[in-house]
C-alpha cells in the first residue's frame, strides 16, 4: 500500500516538474514566438502558457490552420528552439520552416 502512495506522489512531483519546466521554456522563448506568429498578441502567447493544445487553437483561429497544421508549428518551433533559436525565421507569421 504505501509502495503505490509513494508512486503516485513521485508521479506528481515529476508532473509538476515537467510543467514548470515547461513554462520556464515558454517564458525564455516568448520572444521568438511573437516572431514566429505575429499575429498573436504578448498577452495572448502569455496566457497560453505554451501549452501545446492552447496554442494550437490560437494558430487555428488567427492563421486558419487546420490542427495538424498548427500542432507542425508547434513542434518545429520547439525543435528550432531547443537546437538553434536563431534559426527561426521571423516576419512572416506563417511558418517557421
Amino acid at each position: 500500500m504505501k509502495t503505490a502512495t509513494k508512486q503516485k506522489s513521485q508521479a506528481a512531483t515529476s508532473a509538476a516538474g515537467d510543467r514548470i519546466a515547461q513554462e520556464q521554456f515558454w517564458l525564455r522563448h516568448l520572444d521568438e514566438a511573437q516572431q514566429c506568429w505575429n499575429k498573436l498578441s504578448r498577452e495572448q502567447l502569455l496566457q497560453s502558457q505554451g501549452m501545446p493544445h492552447r496554442l494550437s487553437r490560437l494558430l487555428q483561429e488567427h492563421y486558419d490552420l487546420s490542427r495538424e497544421q498548427a500542432d507542425h508549428q508547434i513542434s518545429r518551433f520547439k525543435e528550432s528552439c531547443e537546437l538553434c533559436p536563431s534559426a527561426i525565421q521571423s516576419g512572416s507569421g506563417q511558418d517557421i520552416s
